[in-house]
């Protein structure tokens, strides 16, 4: 009987641990209703349902590549425990291994219930490649056909962003805080739910393509008249863009809330995360629209431009930035901690908006400045605002390590900090060796051709993207 009931009470935390998964894959998948409404407040009136449609396209591709290859890219085994080397990808685990023979199907665990938990983590873990893939699909709307962005779609959820979970996320991973042994500098990298993951690999897949694309007609015009051809998003933008934030913002408690990834004895923890969440949200919003209103009263900016024509776009963005700065450290810092964050996300947007402007760099809704730039601030301020407490909850309970790899102000020895520079480096280098790698096989292989004559100038940077019959072939 006693052990009836201990089995009992074991599957009934195995089923709230589930439960808690699905719940988050809830909140997570429909964040892509955010990004879609963000953009199709961001464009005019005409690409609106073809900026919808790509969002469709992007999250079906992100779970096919998920089945087939990315989760066993992400989570399956490598040779770490055997030869102390890889942390880098996962290889075992492809298209959901023995499912239907009665086995567990995944990598993690090899008991019958562990395969309904893991399945659950498989959707909570396509939710997030699917935000990751969607990132860049606001930065092009509108300039890009849809061959050239379903290409992207595909490496990016199939292997770019896999192999990056996998580094960071797998107990083996490379930077990973959940080694047995051999991690990074002695700490490993706190990425809690993704500044560097999610948003960090996004923002670079934009960078990567952005300055091989022309900007709208008008976009950087210098006078009244070359401003006359820009074509301004449709009359309720803001109401889109308004609305989709707070959608973002509603998905995000799961994003960071639920990256506790099992419920029972993290209640508080997700609670907290959850509270930090909103704190930096709300400071990097109302620092955002300050900085964007004193900037403007000092005569810095020319509302008369295109390139400045609508300003309520810096205390929505604003939102979006502070949340992707907290995601990295949502758990660990305090909530003055939070705040601090999210002010810092508010000036290193608005900066990273301003000189995208002065670089001659057409991104629509801003994705740079808000996943790049943000989220390496995420990573690095994790570094600089993790407390000792929150790490033995969040990280490990160990004291010595908990001491020694808490944030450079509450005293950490500064590894923490050197672990997350050579974290960020490593994931803009892959995201361009990868993504720039695949448009270079695109132009020889497809032909592709310089499309100009559809915008206002080709940027200092030649690029090309596949051939547009028309500006209807646009994406």
């Amino acid at each position: 009987m006693a052990d009836q009931d201990e089995a009992s009470t074991y599957l009934t935390v195995e089923d709230g641990d589930a439960f808690w998964l699905i719940f988050g894959t809830v909140l997570v998948f429909f964040m892509q209703a955010g990004f879609a409404m963000m953009e199709a407040g961001s464009v005019d009136t005409d690409r609106i349902g073809r900026v919808l449609l790509k969002n469709i396209f992007d999250t079906s591709i992100a779970a096919i590549m998920w089945w087939l290859c990315g989760f066993a890219f992400a989570n399956g085994t490598d040779a770490f425990k055997r030869t102390g080397l890889n942390g880098f990808i996962g290889g075992s685990g492809f298209m959901y291994e023995n499912e239907g023979s009665g086995e567990d199907a995944s990598p993690l665990t090899g008991t019958s219930f562990g395969k309904t938990y893991n399945k659950a983590l498989w959707q909570f873990q396509w939710a997030f490649a699917g935000v990751a893939a969607t990132i860049v699909s606001g930065a092009v709307g509108g300039r890009c056909t849809l061959e050239a962005y379903l290409a992207y779609t595909t490496l990016l959820s199939g292997i770019v962003y896999p192999v990056i979970v996998h580094m960071t996320w797998d107990e083996d991973g490379f930077f990973s805080t959940h080694r047995e042994g051999r991690l990074l500098l002695g700490c490993g990298v706190v990425d809690f739910a993704g500044s560097g993951v999610v948003h960090l690999t996004g923002g670079c897949a934009a960078l990567c393509v952005l300055p091989c694309l022309s900007s709208r007609r008008g976009r950087f015009a210098t006078t009244d008249e070359e401003a006359r051809d820009f074509v301004e998003p449709h009359s309720l933008g803001i109401v889109f863009r308004a609305l989709g934030a707070f959608i973002l913002w509603f998905g995000w408690f799961g994003f960071n809330g639920v990256s506790t990834i099992t419920l029972a004895h993290n209640a508080g923890l997700a609670a907290h995360a959850m509270m930090n969440t909103t704190l930096a949200a709300t400071a990097s919003c109302c620092l955002t629209a300050a900085i964007s209103n004193i900037h403007k009263a000092r005569g810095r900016v020319d509302v008369a431009l295109s390139s400045d024509i609508d300003d309520t776009n810096y205390p929505v963005n604003g939102i979006i930035a502070g949340l992707v700065a907290i995601t990295a450290g949502c758990a660990v810092v305090t909530h003055w901690g939070a705040l601090c964050v999210g002010a810092l996300a508010a000036g290193c947007y608005y900066g990273s908006s301003r000189l995208l402007i002065s670089c001659g760099i057409d991104d629509v809704v801003d994705a740079i400045p808000i996943h790049a730039s943000c989220g390496t601030l995420g990573v690095v301020a994790t570094a600089f605002f993790a407390t000792e407490y929150y790490y033995k909850l969040a990280v490990d309970p160990d004291p010595a390590r908990a001491k020694r790899c808490r944030g450079v102000f509450y005293g950490g020895n500064g590894a923490s900090l050197v672990a997350a520079l050579a974290y960020i480096l490593t994931i803009v280098a892959w995201v361009v060796a990868t993504i720039g790698f695949a448009f270079s096989i695109l132009h020889k292989c497809l032909k592709l051709v310089d499309w100009d004559r559809y915008a206002e100038k080709v940027s200092r940077f030649r690029c090309c993207l596949i051939r547009p019959k028309s500006r209807a072939d646009l994406w």
